[in-house]
């Protein structure tokens, strides 16, 4: 086994779909497990999501590196047995149906793991598999409502306000790896196999639980963590400031010439500033629009004070330090040279991006179809090669 690719020895079969399934999917991947993507024969409805460049999106082209991909028709019962039979030999198993669909379709963990003992089973749904809202869709939109989170996230007019990624499906992903990693971790121990139920629902609540723990503490409402630390504006555009602590703010106070604000007992701690924001935002505002972003950088790193340009994407990927960190590989994708960032404490990035399909007749043949069978399998309809992918042989 590669001692930097530790999940090398790992079969896994991708049966979900979207980006959390797949994305933990492809972290499993990318630390070196043999990944087979099984996706209906018009693929994976991430494929779809958002501007297609042929078979790809930018979403897909994320979630999907480094698997093989094989087209299979489940809706009728020869799909269901062959991707039955494909699953017989696998360490993990990942699906994303409702709660009881992967079961009527023969995929469930009770049937897999009665001829697998060993599996690793992950189940990545909405709302968990229990209670009233089990059956109910549940996406990344959705459970940012349902989650509480798009209420924390309001903008300058109050209104609830959507985090502008798919931040529940990402972190439910990093969820999902992480038991996983421990579940197979028991395995080797003798542990045997494991039935893993990851909801977008629960992942939320994992994620935003200082938020919860405050709703008891502070039922009328939080205060304000490090006020005034915030987002600004300067003369020629934003820039974000952030205090952790208290000398922070008369660092803040003398970098922008303001410092009768601490002569003003309002404006001693981080609670009483946060009690009289109104009174203090102001000062600060007028203060900021001063000079340019630039200039502001400047003055506050002299000062020791914490502070960021607001930056857009192509912003980041010019920064000196991310480009100094190697923090974005170029790769070649079938769309053509992409930036892609490096996963946090994995190797490089590796692997290539299937076509829909675009492994079917490799799969096959690895579990022991002859090319008549194949051939069989693609008249009747239950899988679906690609125009990429190799002949059989």
């Amino acid at each position: 086994m590669n001692v930097s690719l530790p999940f090398s020895a790992l079969r896994v079969i991708d049966a979900s779909q979207g980006y959390a399934g797949p994305y933990c999917a492809m972290l499993m991947a990318q630390h070196g497990a043999q990944v087979t993507k099984i996706e209906p024969p018009e693929g994976d409805w991430i494929r779809g999501m958002g501007t297609r460049h042929g078979e790809h999106t930018a979403l897909d082209l994320a979630a999907n590196r480094g698997k093989r991909s094989i087209a299979i028709d489940m809706h009728a019962e020869p799909g269901r047995a062959l991707a039955r039979r494909l699953a017989g030999g696998c360490d993990v198993f990942i699906e994303s149906f409702r709660p009881g669909v992967a079961d009527k379709l023969g995929l469930g963990y009770a049937a897999l793991a009665a001829a697998n003992p060993n599996l690793v089973y992950l189940s990545i749904n909405g709302f968990g598999p229990d209670g009233p809202d089990a059956a109910r869709p549940g996406t990344d939109t959705i459970l940012q409502a349902f989650s509480g989170m798009m209420a924390l996230n309001r903008d300058a007019a109050g209104n609830p306000s959507r985090v502008g990624f798919l931040i529940v499906d990402a972190l439910s992903a990093l969820y999902a790896f992480q038991a996983l990693s421990v579940a197979l971790y028991s395995r080797l121990g003798g542990g045997g196999g494991h039935h893993l139920e990851i909801s977008l629902m629960q992942s939320c609540a994992a994620f935003l639980a200082p938020k919860i723990i405050e709703s008891r503490l502070e039922p009328a409402g939080a205060r304000s963590l490090n006020a005034p630390a915030g987002i600004y504006r300067s003369s020629d555009g934003w820039i974000a400031l952030a205090l952790s602590k208290e000398a922070q703010f008369r660092s803040l106070a003398a970098a922008i010439g303001r410092e009768d604000l601490l002569a003003d007992a309002r404006f001693d701690t981080f609670e009483t500033r946060a009690r009289h924001l109104p009174a203090l935002l102001p000062a600060i505002e007028r203060a900021l629009l001063g000079a340019t972003t630039t200039e502001w950088l400047q003055r506050f790193a002299a000062a020791d004070v914490l502070c960021s340009r607001i930056n857009g994407i192509a912003d980041w990927l010019a920064e000196p330090q991310v480009q100094a960190m190697g923090a974005v590989a170029e790769a070649l994708a079938p769309v053509g040279a992409i930036p892609l960032p490096l996963i946090p404490g994995a190797c490089k990035p590796h692997g290539d991006w299937p076509p829909i399909g675009g492994d079917g007749q490799q799969v096959l043949r690895a579990a022991g179809f002859s090319k008549d069978e194949i051939d069989a399998l693609v008249a009747a309809g239950t899988v679906r090669l690609s125009t990429q992918s190799p002949p059989a042989t």
